[in-house]
């Protein structure tokens, strides 16, 4: 997730309740410096979401494998390959 100058990976994997946001949700969107909360908080533009097909990491709770996972893949993709 891209939002202004900051990078911040995360996992996909909450598909609860639209009203109820995921740990993960809220821990980027607080990282990124925008307004975490379901109910009044978020931006109405400027955010970019890049998803990673068909990857993984082994536990979506380790924050520490997402950012690996994310900055390998990242650089994967700016390379094109």
């Amino acid at each position: 997730v891209i939002y202004k100058d900051r990078v911040q990976y995360a996992v996909v994997g909450d598909t609860g309740p639209r009203e109820i946001i995921g740990e993960a949700s809220y821990a980027t969107a607080k990282a990124l410096g925008i307004r975490p909360g379901p109910h009044g908080g978020g931006t109405s533009s400027g955010v970019t979401y890049i998803a990673f097909k068909n990857s993984r990491v082994s536990h979506i709770e380790d924050h520490a494998a997402a950012v690996t996972a994310g900055e390998r893949l990242a650089r994967e993709f700016v390379r094109g390959g």
